[in-house]
């Protein structure tokens, strides 16, 4: 018997590869290289030796540690297929943890969360928190069975390090051991030394105007964003299944938790339009029901699996075939050259269901570096008026500079093209998906006008516009 539940935890955990596999596929797009370059200045401070830098150094007002694990793995590999896959396992570790706790239907139930999924490949620290709280309760576990609490506490630790939610969570889960009084403080403790840094630096950010400027709670926003990512039937029946049925501790953690979420939002430090706060809750939701409810609710994630990663993976598939713009970009430039692809932002910035044919022209498993201009302070790189840069490979045929918007500043495009021009590179701009924008193709051609630009209109119309390619001279 314990060998068929072993097998059936195999079967899952390699359900849930496949399906972040998926997501893999999806997430490479413009808002990953966007995350990526959020996360440059850590790895600056890294590469100079920089340790206030390197620990004092946040992406938000998020801790640095998946900046640690970005940065090591960009200075290893630097390729977008390994930021993309950094977080998708992690994802996948979240799953195994969350397996070996609870057993088969908590796994599954994890495994093909619509919500877990939606974030699975993203480029920031919410797969790294989610691991971070599957473990957490890994550890919690092995102490409610008379385990150590030494795992705990360092699970603890690096909640702390990963998010807020994540120190939340860690925080409660211990003070629920309240019957070993000493385990209690000894964890606690630890984790207090271990994440003061953390607290020293939030508590200075809590007095910056930045850090409450969100527009505060908004509870008909976040019913639409989550139901828009998961479905009506599965936000009920996940809020249904958390509450009854369920072990009391967990219920107790998890209704504190989105307690926090809502205060959160409340203070204006974290959007209501956002989603990606809610997974924290995927390993608490799938370990709270009794194992039969949770085996139930997997089954019925796993028919919503269908429509929002396996279907949507297909549609990239079929759209990478089509003739793009970016097609005659690339064949009327050469090695060295440098591109920029121009897309209006049509959906809201936490949207999941745009995917980004375009970028598959290019080599997602090679090194992919920030391009810093003639010299490394010739612009701050996490300015997007710049395009965040990057040096990309195209299969075959050598490199490109490729800058990406959702706009244009003439002057700072002024600035760009000039810098290339004067290293003797051509420039070729590239308007995409942009249909439903008012006049972009007019907008392109008038920032480019002072540069007496040739422009044609490439491929058919599928519903977002003919593609416009312009060279300047």
């Amino acid at each position: 018997m314990k060998s068929a539940r072993v097998q059936l935890l195999v079967g899952v955990v390699l359900l849930a590869a496949v399906l972040r596999g998926l997501r893999v596929a999806q997430r490479w797009d413009e808002i990953a290289l966007a995350y990526a370059a959020y996360q440059q200045p850590w790895v600056d401070a890294f590469l100079a030796g920089d340790a206030r830098g390197i620990v004092g150094t946040f992406v938000g007002l998020h801790p640095p540690a998946y900046s640690l694990l970005y940065g090591l793995l960009d200075v290893a590999w630097g390729a977008p297929l390994g930021w993309l896959l950094l977080s998708a396992g992690l994802s996948l570790g979240a799953v195994v943890l969350v397996g070996r706790a609870g057993g088969v239907g908590p796994a599954l139930l994890l495994a093909a969360d619509p919500i877990q999924l939606a974030y699975a490949a993203e480029v920031n620290n919410y797969p790294l928190l989610v691991f971070a709280v599957a473990l957490c309760l890994h550890e919690h576990a092995r102490v409610q069975k008379g385990g150590s609490w030494v795992g705990l506490a360092l699970a603890g630790v690096l909640a702390g390090w990963t998010h807020v939610l994540g120190g939340l969570v860690a925080g409660l889960l211990v003070l629920t051991l309240y019957r070993d009084r000493g385990a209690v403080l000894r964890v606690l403790g630890v984790m207090a030394m271990g994440t003061a840094p953390v607290v020293v630096r939030a508590l200075s950010m809590a007095g910056g105007e930045d850090t409450y400027g969100q527009a505060g709670l908004q509870l008909d926003v976040i019913w639409t964003g989550l139901v828009t990512k998961a479905s009506y039937w599965w936000v009920v029946a996940w809020v249904a299944a958390a509450i009854p049925l369920c072990r009391w501790r967990l219920s107790l953690v998890l209704v504190l938790v989105i307690g926090g979420i809502l205060a959160m939002m409340g203070l204006g430090v974290a959007a209501s339009h956002q989603q990606p706060y809610w997974v924290v809750l995927g390993p608490l939701v799938a370990l709270a029901p009794r194992r039969e409810l949770a085996l139930g609710m997997g089954v019925l994630a796993l028919g919503l699996a269908w429509t929002s990663t396996v279907q949507p993976a297909q549609r990239l598939s079929d759209a990478v075939e089509r003739p793009r713009g970016i097609d005659t970009a690339l064949a009327s430039t050469s090695d060295g050259d440098a591109l920029w692809l121009l897309a209006p932002a049509l959906m809201p910035d936490d949207d999941k269901t745009m995917d980004a044919d375009v970028l598959w022209r290019f080599d997602i498993a090679a090194r992919m570096p920030a391009w810093r201009g003639p010299d490394a302070r010739s612009f701050e790189f996490t300015d997007y008026r710049h395009g965040q840069p990057r040096v990309m490979a195209v299969p075959g045929d050598g490199t490109r500079i490729v800058h990406t918007t959702t706009s244009l500043e003439p002057a700072v495009v002024d600035q760009v093209i000039g810098w290339h021009h004067a290293a003797g590179r051509r420039i070729v701009f590239v308007l995409y998906d942009h249909s439903p924008a008012n006049d972009y193709p007019g907008f392109l051609r008038s920032t480019l006008g002072p540069h007496q630009p040739r422009c044609a209109e490439v491929g058919a119309d599928v519903g977002l516009g003919v593609d416009l390619v312009c060279e300047v001279d």
